[in-house]
């Protein structure tokens, strides 16, 4: 029997009553759980077996496969569906946490990020391009693919009015060092961009979505997470493609 706290990521339908549930827990990992006669009117556990619920689940395990006994709900972002441009952008949360978390390890500051994204995400006091790129930083920062931006990797220099970000590398260059590296996957950074970036991959995660960002920043820095992310995971989501859709559209 496992007891433990999890987000549901993903919610997949298993013949007329039953469904598979894709769960991020703080000590367990990725779980796929099998919940039974959940689509079922009344079921006991139907209020618990829906993407973005947070949970106390206990678990069964059997045939090398999990299995939902009991819930006790905690918190529920179900309200991210009421606005379809919030729902996208926290479908993207988890489709890229559903990418790089893995079983049998813990990923509990992964949870408490996207805990948190979720919760300002429905509060509506952050903007959403903003929640997007700490959201998209941090996941890789916390899961070992966190860029060196303490200095130019070559002269050690802090600061410069414009640094190059090689995103493949995950190196910071002065104008002076960089030479003349092929540009396709730099970014390049004034000292504000800088201050932003190092920002989101380096605090403390208790003061991380204190950060605030003048509107004109967010789209630049919502680039630069965005490619970093994709360059590093080398794996482009379509739940992406669907939230900038409803942007543009």
């Amino acid at each position: 029997m496992l007891t433990t706290k999890g987000l549901v990521l993903r919610e997949r339908s298993l013949g007329e009553n039953d469904k598979f549930l894709d769960i991020l827990t703080d000590g367990a990992g990725l779980l796929e759980v099998l919940a039974r006669g959940v689509k079922k009117q009344n079921a006991k556990n139907a209020s618990v077996s829906h993407s973005f619920c947070y949970a106390e689940y206990c678990l069964s395990e059997s045939g090398g496969r999990y299995i939902l006994n009991s819930a006790e709900p905690i918190r529920t972002f179900y309200g991210v569906s009421s606005d379809i441009e919030k729902f996208a952008l926290a479908n993207y949360f988890a489709e890229m946490t559903l990418y790089v978390a893995t079983q049998e390890r813990s990923n509990s500051e992964v949870l408490r990020l996207i805990l948190n994204s979720l919760h300002f995400l429905t509060q509506n006091n952050r903007e959403d391009l903003l929640l997007k790129s700490i959201f998209e930083l941090r996941l890789l920062s916390e899961i070992g693919l966190i860029p060196n931006l303490i200095g130019c990797c070559e002269c050690l220099k802090y600061t410069a009015p414009y640094m190059q970000f090689d995103l493949k590398g995950g190196r910071l260059y002065c104008e002076n060092c960089f030479g003349s590296r092929d540009l396709h996957d730099v970014e390049i950074l004034d000292e504000k961009l800088l201050h932003y970036v190092r920002f989101i991959a380096l605090t403390d995660m208790q003061k991380l979505f204190n950060l605030n960002v003048p509107k004109e920043y967010l789209p630049l820095i919502s680039q630069i997470t965005e490619r970093y992310a994709e360059i590093q995971l080398d794996r482009h989501f379509l739940t992406l493609d669907f939230y900038k859709s409803l942007q543009n559209g």
